[in-house]
Order: structure tokens, then C-alpha cells, then sequence
């Protein structure tokens, strides 16, 4: 977050983008283990492994149970750590997992990395982007966690594009250490270096609006509910107009 800070007066618009960018990274990320990478895979881990497609795409659905167990351990993460350290421990734990399957040559060890990858797919990079952008963003909101879901298609046809190209061309091992190494690569640093989890915490406010802009007359202090800060209630007056 001491880079944010430092960066929150260097662009030329409001620094609610660049943490939507950065947060858009990890939600890009969360496509390495998405069902059409494993398609794309399936074929070649059967007959160099040996196992049938059954069990190969029964890694999807453990990792869906999984990820019903583990998503409300995630919102209470989110909401005692903060989004940005979940954010960051789950795409770098991500991209590991995707490099521990070029040594995945039994079904358990397997199952173990690809649900772990779903985990995070089904949990804590949407959850953990989509809170960045609502605590960033009020009347913009929807327009923020757009654009950061628009980077999940984009990581959809950019990870099947890894798989096709690399295992054809280097073998199966080579591409899970290569779809690895992507999300560490485009997805740690951002999250990490740009996130900061309230504009509040550098200085600013929802929406990129100006603080002395923004303070609402007596009248609209009452039309606020009681029990919101100055800073919250100057916001929301903002938003009503």
C-alpha cells in the first residue's frame, strides 16, 4: 500500500482504476484452472497418464465442493485481513498450484493442486476483487466490476491459448509449469504493489470525489442515516444528487 500512496497523484485520472486494473489481474489469473483449460488438456494427460477422462474432470467437481465449504472462510478472511493480503496470498498460492501439476502423476496429488486452483477460482479472486471495487467505486460501481470481469474472458481465451500452443509443441509438463508461471508472472505484483483496500487509507474518496467538494450542506447531513462518518455521509449526499 505504500506504493499506492505514492502513486495516487501520479495519473492523470482517479487511482480507483489503477487498483480495478490490478484487481482485474487476479480475476484474470483465476481462468489458469477454468474448465475450458482442462478440456483442452484432457486428452493428452489420458494417454500419458493413463486415466480415464472421468476421473480427470472429477477435479472440477471436487473443487467445487471445496470451494462450498471454503467460500464463506473467504468472506471472513476478506473481512478480518482485508481483500488485498487474500487477493495476494490466493493467485500466488494459484500459480504454484498450477506448477505443482507438471509433478501431479497420481490421481491424489492431482486432485490436491487442480481443487486448490478452483478454490480460487470459485472464491477468492471474485470475491476478492469484486469487494476492492465496491469499496472504490459507488456510482461507478458496476462499471468497475465490469471491467474486472471482462479480464476473466480475457484470461479464458489467453490460458487456452497457453495450453494449445505449449502442448503441442513441449508435452504436458511444460505447459502446467507455463500456465504457472503466467499468473505468478502478470498477477502477484499488481495485487500486491497497487491494491490498497479503501481510498480512504491514501487519501481519497469513493468515486474519485473531492473532499471539499463533497461535504453536504446541514440539511443533507439529516437526510443521511445516522451512524455514517463525515466522509461516508458527504459521499452518499454526492450520490443522491
Amino acid at each position: 500500500m505504500l506504493l499506492a500512496s505514492r502513486l495516487r497523484d501520479t495519473f492523470p485520472f482517479y487511482y480507483g482504476w489503477i487498483v480495478v486494473g490490478a484487481s482485474s489481474t487476479v480475476v484474470f489469473a483465476r481462468m489458469a484452472p477454468a474448465i475450458t483449460t482442462l478440456t483442452v488438456l484432457i486428452f493428452p494427460m489420458s494417454q500419458q497418464l493413463g486415466w480415464s477422462r472421468t476421473l480427470i474432470a472429477g477435479s472440477v467437481s471436487a473443487g467445487a465442493i471445496a470451494s462450498l465449504v471454503l467460500s464463506p472462510v473467504v468472506g471472513w478472511a476478506i473481512d478480518r485481513y482485508g481483500a488485498r493480503p487474500v487477493l495476494v496470498v490466493s493467485v500466488a498460492g494459484l500459480g504454484l498450484a498450477m506448477v505443482s501439476l507438471a509433478w501431479a502423476t497420481v490421481p491424489f496429488t492431482f486432485y490436491l493442486a487442480f481443487a486448490a486452483g478452483r478454490v480460487v477460482f470459485h472464491t477468492s479472486a471474485p470475491i476478492g476483487a469484486s469487494t476492492v471495487a465496491a469499496r472504490w467505486f459507488i456510482r461507478k460501481r458496476g462499471r468497475a466490476i465490469g471491467i474486472i470481469f471482462l479480464f476473466g474472458a480475457i484470461g479464458g481465451i489467453v490460458f487456452t491459448m497457453v495450453a494449445s500452443l505449449v502442448v503441442e509443441s513441449h508435452g504436458l509438463k511444460a505447459t502446467w509449469i507455463a500456465i504457472g508461471l503466467v499468473v505468478l508472472v502478470f498477477s502477484v505484483a499488481p495485487s500486491l504493489l497497487l491494491v490498497a483496500e479503501r481510498p480512504e487509507d491514501i487519501g481519497l474518496l469513493p468515486d474519485g470525489v473531492e473532499p471539499d467538494l463533497a461535504m453536504p450542506s446541514t440539511e443533507d447531513h439529516r437526510a443521511v442515516r445516522p451512524g455514517f462518518s463525515g466522509e461516508q455521509a458527504a459521499v452518499i449526499t454526492k450520490v443522491r444528487r
